[in-house]
């Protein structure tokens, strides 16, 4: 009986160091936060409870804060782990509403480009690196199956596969203006109201933080419940869509 072990596919394995190369950059990002806050913490306590000091400092920055803001927008596109709302949130607390949604939708819009781009030159041999070979063809038959409209609404609604759809539309006959036209469309809405609750929140006391933080984590925990529950709604509403316009 031959007991060698059988060779892993090459789609697993270029999925298995995408997910390592994915871990070691969230640990070494939560890493420099952690030493951050351990040299900084005081001073970061500080501009936290006066913002109105805080947005002179980034205004003191000049052309570095909007350019610092796109450019962690663009990573947290390209890299999928990294939370998006909470760039959002902290742009609009430290720069404030307008200026905040201007440069964290700059961003976004620059990092769906690049991933599409990316996935476009580079086919499916690139989200082997980023899904496991049975997950990307399922959505790989779905996206290009539904087609434009379903796009949109990964875009417009919280949804399993995330920032992901950037790189799937890449694999779609879409246009590359049209689809930055749904990505504007389609992630202003989330981001007017990250920017707008941060921008906000330099009026939040104690009894707000609470209430924001418990939202929060009520939205995360039924997100997750849901998570089946929301990718068949809108593969359902998808269907809706091209039946309509078939009509």
């Amino acid at each position: 009986m031959d007991d060698a072990p059988k060779p892993v596919p090459e789609d697993e394995q270029s999925h298995r160091l995408g997910t390592a190369i994915s871990i070691a950059f969230a640990v070494l990002l939560v890493g420099a936060v952690a030493v951050l806050f351990v040299f900084a913490r005081r001073e970061l306590w500080h501009y936290f409870s006066h913002p109105a000091e805080l947005r002179a400092l980034v205004v003191s920055w000049g052309a570095w804060a909007p350019l610092g803001i796109i450019g962690f927008q663009v990573l947290q596109v390209v890299v999928a782990p990294l939370p998006g709302n909470v760039v959002a949130f902290a742009t609009g607390y430290a720069m404030g509403f307008w200026p905040g949604i201007l440069w964290v939708m700059l961003g976004v819009i620059a990092g769906a480009a690049i991933d599409f781009t990316l996935a476009r030159l580079l086919g499916r041999r690139l989200l082997r690196y980023l899904l496991p070979p049975e997950r990307l063809a399922s959505l790989d038959r779905t996206v290009v199956r539904r087609g434009t409209f379903y796009v949109f609404l990964l875009l417009l609604i919280p949804n399993p596969v995330g920032d992901l759809t950037y790189y799937l539309a890449g694999l779609t006959p879409l246009p590359l203006p049209l689809f930055l036209v749904l990505v504007l469309v389609g992630r202003l809405p989330s981001n007017i109201i990250e920017c707008g609750l941060g921008s906000g929140a330099t009026r939040f006391g104690w009894v707000e933080w609470t209430l924001l933080g418990a939202g929060f984590v009520l939205l995360t925990v039924l997100y997750f419940v849901y998570q089946r529950r929301i990718s068949a709604l809108l593969e359902r509403w998808s269907h809706v869509g091209r039946w309509a316009r078939r009509r």
